[in-house]
């Protein structure tokens, strides 16, 4: 294996993150579930849920990812950006929602990038490289 693991170990591996994958899409269902909204799991394909808002009939299309932070460097702890690479993102928005070990929520920001950069700032170092902190405008 180009991994340096085993079959077994390649499997057992696979298991542990899709159990742990399973495990954050409910999280992510039961807080969106306590907002009002009503969850539609997927069947396949890259949206993790369909929630409608019964009060105002919005639909939204999520993806869930895990909240996995970067260790062993100059940012430590802060999380990991993830995005879409489904082709169908070019034709309806697809949110990301990061859950952490403890089942807690955050949203990404949906607005895009240049509203973004106009919202916030990034936090570097005195060598001018990114440290990991973000601040709002």
């Amino acid at each position: 294996m180009s991994n340096g693991l085993s079959k077994e170990e390649q499997i057992s591996n696979g298991l542990l993150t899709k159990r742990k994958g399973d495990s954050c899409e409910f999280d992510a269902h039961s807080h969106f579930r306590k907002l009002g909204w009503l969850i539609y799991p997927k069947t396949s394909g890259p949206i993790d849920f369909v929630m409608i808002n019964e009060k105002t009939g919005k639909v939204r299309f999520m993806d869930v990812k895990y909240k996995s932070t970067r260790q062993g460097t100059e940012i430590l702890r802060k999380r990991i950006n993830r995005t879409i690479t489904s082709p169908l993102k070019k034709y309806i928005k697809i949110e990301i929602v990061y859950v952490d070990d403890e089942g807690k929520i955050e949203e990404a920001y949906g607005k895009g990038l240049k509203e973004w950069n106009k919202e916030f700032e990034i936090g570097r170092n005195k060598n001018g490289r990114y440290n990991g902190e973000i601040f709002k405008k």
